[in-house]
């Protein structure tokens, strides 16, 4: 990690309001676009901004749970944004009127799962941060960031043919070693 964040983090700890002001300078607009991109089609721009608020108050109070051995705060920061926006895109398609999931009531065998998400998603993170260079960059833009193949190539100036075949080879990759861990 940079010094830069390394700094930003610590100040974050300490619960600076500059470094609040600070992390949202430096990332509000790549949280922003990530939103945007998974909020499409289904919210408005008034719930694109609260979403991208509430990423930076998790982060604010969360912040403690960042691990600088699990990856930069970047990826961090854009994995809450992801699953808070894809919370927020499944609450705003749930139509009035139908059976609310109450997400009190949990059986043992939903709370197990959860846990195997969580460490599968840990996993995952890791597998992708071992990646090597063009492809990491790929999956992250792809995935995390849900850039179009035509965006992802002209950005690395790569075929839009070749991004695809990176692709399919992470997938195949990917599939191939959720396969492994289940085995054992």
């Amino acid at each position: 990690m940079n010094e830069d964040d390394q700094q930003l983090v610590d100040d974050l700890r300490l619960r600076l309001p500059p470094a609040l002001e600070r992390l949202m300078d430096r990332y509000g607009n790549r949280v922003y676009g990530l939103v945007s991109r998974i909020l499409e089609g289904v919210g408005r721009s008034e719930d694109v901004e609260e979403c991208v608020s509430d990423i930076f108050l998790a982060a604010w109070s969360r912040i403690d749970e960042f691990d600088t051995a699990k990856g930069s705060l970047r990826t961090w920061l854009l994995i809450l944004a992801k699953y808070s926006s894809l919370d927020t895109r499944r609450k705003l398609l749930r139509r009035p009127g139908e059976d609310q999931f109450d997400d009190r009531m949990t059986d043992k065998a939903s709370v197990e799962e959860t846990v195997i998400s969580k460490e599968a998603s840990t996993d995952m993170i890791a597998l992708v941060n071992a990646l090597p260079e063009p492809d990491r960059t790929i999956f992250y833009r792809r995935y995390f960031y849900y850039e179009s193949v035509e965006q992802i190539s002209k950005g690395l100036k790569l075929t839009s043919k070749a991004v695809e075949n990176r692709l399919y080879r992470l997938r195949k990759m990917f599939k191939a070693k959720h396969s492994e861990g289940r085995q054992e």
